[in-house]
């Protein structure tokens, strides 16, 4: 029977050094997360950590644990709320900013499209920041596809994850004279006022 402290280890998912399937930790959360952010940063692959970083299937292995747990997501909400905090605001925002962004691509990843208005053959981010320029949702998607169906998807996912957002600005693509409807979809469905900039 293995002790009480290594069992604990062993149910958080550690990996395990020692023969009988348990152990300590191999890798430290500072060099676990020194490789992950070598590569984010870099762009480079995840075969191609250097050697005095972690193995490439390792640090992979813990990105996509991470990843997939909702860690990276929970890391960084609480780091805007101690950013919002410390600027003498609210911890959770009540009005935000919705943009969108057609960036050119290569082959392969998610689907590309065209963007007419832009003339870029490739994928559009579509951003949901709060009053701060500090990030609340995105969502990617072929270029091709308009900031008015685009804004849809966000909204929905800003309704979800922050209920004390009532007010969003957003520019001239999302709404015009012929279609108007996302302004009073985001207010009857979800009760988000869209605000047009001028």
């Amino acid at each position: 029977m293995l002790p009480r402290r290594r069992r604990r280890a062993c149910r958080a998912g550690w990996s395990c050094e020692t023969r009988d399937g348990c152990g300590v930790r191999k890798y430290g959360d500072r060099l676990v997360l020194d490789s992950i952010f070598y590569v984010l940063s870099s762009g480079r692959q995840w075969r191609m950590l250097p050697r005095d970083l972690m193995p490439w299937d390792a640090a992979h292995r813990w990105f996509t644990k991470w990843r997939r747990g909702g860690s990276w997501d929970r890391i960084h909400d609480e780091l805007r709320r101690w950013l919002r905090i410390g600027a003498g605001r609210d911890p959770e925002p009540s009005a935000a900013v919705i943009d969108a962004q057609s960036i050119k691509t290569s082959e392969g990843g998610e689907a590309r499209g065209f963007d007419a208005g832009k003339r870029t053959t490739g994928r559009k981010r579509h951003v949901i920041v709060d009053t701060m320029g500090l990030l609340l949702v995105v969502a990617v998607t072929s270029a091709s596809v308009l900031d008015r169906a685009g804004g849809r998807t966000v909204l929905a996912r800003l309704a979800a994850a922050f209920r004390t957002v009532s007010l969003v600005w957003a520019d001239g693509g999302f709404a015009n004279s012929v279609d108007c409807t996302l302004l009073s979809w985001a207010r009857d469905a979800l009760g988000i006022v869209v605000e047009m900039g001028t």
